[in-house]
């Protein structure tokens, strides 16, 4: 039996390197999964009148150019006229030009590298309350690099973040917790931060979250739950998080013994140089017939992907062949399409149980690609050719208390109008049950088949999913009151996190030329992309 250690080590962060997406013609932009070529076709139309906005002394358009010369898309790629135009926008108080200019001398794009630069600019950001110059920040005082080492200046920053969502400042508050620096170890909370990051996609954070079940670190050991964690950081390509799952299925360990599927995760980690994988590998005995199916599961393996044995059973996951025996209708929901290649969303609760997932009125099915039951979303591929999808909007973080927004979906379909609903509302928090980050409170009423139903702002750009709404009985009895309009939505910002964890192109909706719409315009526009999905049982 092959034999090996489950790794828990804690390894230097990595600083969050993330430039906002950029503006094209249409009113969009595309997301950092979408291609250059793609991006570069759309934003050559919309660039002379972004370059006189920028000349009239518009700083968004002075600091998207810039985003334009730094990626070279529609224009040759010039890391010099970038920090030029990053410059005008931060000098007009542009924190995101302030940030990105931080990134160029930290990263010496165009200039030499100079840490005391990055950090001048990015206090200017952080100032104004930039979620990721504050993390930055915190990794230099952390650190101690090119500046004393300082964790409880490192833990108030990255509190700061956190406290926006940022998942990258959530895990580094867990790190903290976990080596004891600067605060008491204290595994609880080790636990809830990285829990925060990883229901937001954040890998490292789904590695040692699965780590901390597996050694019962702050919570019961638990290694069904490490090894569902352990399953969504190697579906991101962590490579250490796929060693660790050809070692539980080598030695049995909360998985029946699957050699196959032993040495095809070794072998992923191993094609990333991984010593320890590659020796996990070649101590597996296999027959050829083995070999092959494990050779041909690695090789065929794609980023969002969990390995799967052809005669393993998978329910909804992944099934598009019909299923033996009769079956029936046993729920409705609501999906809409997030990509032109026919990627949908909805919540995992819609399809949980389900044998067959199918669009309403068509007889070929719905392919669920990967679900995560933790954030109650499912990503799935709808059948034949779809050209409509939705934008996610900009800066999903930017959501206030008190905002108006609109949801368009199919509530009680046999009941109401089988053209879909729309109803719109306000959002009355920016946190959810419990203070879950991962959601927003809204006052649009929703109804059984809302579930999976897009949460939109003025302009028509998605900023959350129905999920949940509080049963009115349960709380009158457990409060004595009966609530009105306790209904919850997942975060624009858990969903487009979990759409880039699974590389989805999706399209983000433009701050510059985008405009308020008509409640009418706003339905027409989410009925192209919004649909039925059926669950049969």
């Amino acid at each position: 039996m092959p034999t090996g250690n489950i790794r828990m080590h804690y390894v230097k962060l990595i600083f969050t390197l993330m430039l906002a997406a950029v503006v094209s013609a249409g009113g969009e932009s595309t997301s950092a999964s979408s291609s250059k070529q793609e991006a570069a076709s759309s934003t050559e139309k919309s660039f002379v009148e972004l370059k006189k906005r920028a000349d009239s002394g518009d700083a968004d358009a002075k600091e998207t150019l810039g985003r334009l010369y730094f990626f070279g898309l529609g224009v040759p790629q010039d890391y010099a006229q970038a920090r030029q135009w990053w410059e005008k926008a931060a000098a007009q108080g542009n924190a995101m030009a302030q940030f990105n200019l931080g990134l160029l001398y930290y990263n010496a794009r165009g200039v030499t590298k100079d840490v005391a630069k990055a950090m001048e600019w990015w206090q200017k950001a952080a100032v104004q309350g930039l979620a990721a110059a504050q993390n930055n920040l915190g990794v230099l005082y952390r650190d101690g690099e090119g500046v004393l080492r300082d964790y409880a200046l490192a833990r108030q920053l990255f509190e700061k973040a956190a406290a926006q969502g940022e998942a990258a400042a959530q895990y580094n508050l867990g790190w903290l917790y976990s080596n004891g620096h600067g605060v008491p170890k204290d595994y609880a909370q080790v636990r809830q931060w990285y829990e925060k990051a990883a229901t937001q996609g954040y890998v490292e954070a789904q590695y040692y979250l699965g780590a901390l079940y597996y050694f019962g670190h702050g919570v019961p050991k638990n290694v069904a739950k490490a090894m569902e964690w352990w399953q969504k950081a190697a579906t991101q390509g962590y490579a250490e998080a796929q060693y660790n799952l050809g070692l539980l299925y080598a030695n049995s360990e909360g998985v029946p013994e699957d050699r196959v599927l032993a040495y095809a995760w070794a072998n992923l980690a191993a094609a990333q140089a991984d010593e320890s994988a590659k020796k996990l590998r070649d101590l597996i005995t296999l027959s050829s017939a083995q070999r092959a199916e494990a050779e041909r599961l690695s090789s065929n393996w794609k980023q969002g992907q969990v390995l799967r044995r052809e005669n393993e059973s998978e329910s909804a996951a992944g099934n598009t062949a019909p299923s033996i025996g009769a079956l029936t209708k046993k729920g409705t929901g609501t999906a809409f399409v997030v990509s032109p290649e026919g990627h949908a969303i909805t919540n995992h609760h819609v399809i949980a149980s389900c044998k067959e997932v199918r669009v309403q009125g068509r007889s070929d099915l719905v392919q669920v690609i990967t679900r995560d039951e933790i954030s109650d979303l499912a990503l799935l591929k709808m059948p034949g050719e779809t050209r409509a999808s939705a934008a996610l909007a900009p800066d999903p973080a930017s959501l206030r208390q008190g905002e108006d927004i609109v949801v368009f979906g199919f509530p009680l379909d046999s009941v109401l109008s089988s053209g879909g609903n729309l109803t719109p509302g306000v959002v009355s928090a920016i946190t959810g049950l419990g203070n879950n980050s991962n959601q927003i409170q809204i006052t649009a009423p929703i109804q059984p088949g809302s579930s999976g139903s897009p949460v939109m702002n003025k302009k028509g750009q998605v900023v959350g999913m129905v999920s949940m709404k509080l049963s009115d009985t349960a709380m009158a009895k457990y409060t004595g009151n009966l609530p009105q309009n306790v209904n919850f939505a997942i975060s624009g910002q858990t969903l487009k996190a979990f759409l880039d964890a699974h590389k989805v192109p999706h399209k983000t909706g433009s701050s510059f030329f985008a405009w308020e719409k008509s409640l009418a315009d706003l339905g027409d526009e989410a009925r192209r992309w919004t649909t039925v999905v059926e669950c049969w049982k």
